[in-house]
C-alpha cells in the first residue's frame, strides 16, 4: 500500500508543480483540495478487502463517444455475489461461474481462489 501511496504523492506534486509553473497559483488551492479528496479513494479502494463466488458473466454494450462519433464496445462483466450477501459488478477477467475470488488489502485486481 505503501507504493501506492508513493505514486499518488508523486503524481500530485507533478500536477501542483505544472499548475503553479503555468501561472495560475491560485489553482493551487484546488489542486491541493483534489489531491486530500482523491487520497480519500485511493485510500478507500485499496484498504478495502472482499470475497465472493462468480454468480453470472454478462456481456453489455457500451457507447463512447469520441471526436469521430463515437463507438460501441462489448465488454464482458462479472457478477460476484459477495459473503456479505452483496453483489458486485467487475469487469471480467476470463473468469468462469462459480469461481471464487478474494481481493486482499493493498491489490487492485482480485484473485482466483478455486
Amino acid at each position: 500500500m505503501k507504493k501506492y501511496i508513493f505514486i499518488w504523492a508523486i503524481f500530485w506534486v507533478v500536477v501542483y508543480a505544472i499548475v503553479s509553473k503555468t501561472g495560475y497559483p491560485d489553482a493551487a488551492t484546488g489542486v491541493l483540495g483534489a489531491a486530500a479528496l482523491s487520497l480519500f479513494f485511493v485510500i478507500k479502494i485499496i484498504g478495502s478487502s472482499w470475497s465472493g463466488e462468480v454468480m453470472e458473466i454478462k456481456t453489455e454494450h457500451e457507447y463512447r463517444s469520441d471526436d469521430d462519433g463515437g463507438h460501441t464496445r462489448d465488454i464482458d462483466y462479472a457478477y460476484v455475489k459477495l459473503a456479505n450477501g452483496k453483489v458486485k459488478k467487475i469487469q471480467d477477467l476470463g473468469w468462469k461461474v462459480g469461481d471464487k475470488l478474494a481481493r486482499k488489502s493493498g491489490q487492485f485486481k482480485p484473485k482466483l481462489v478455486s
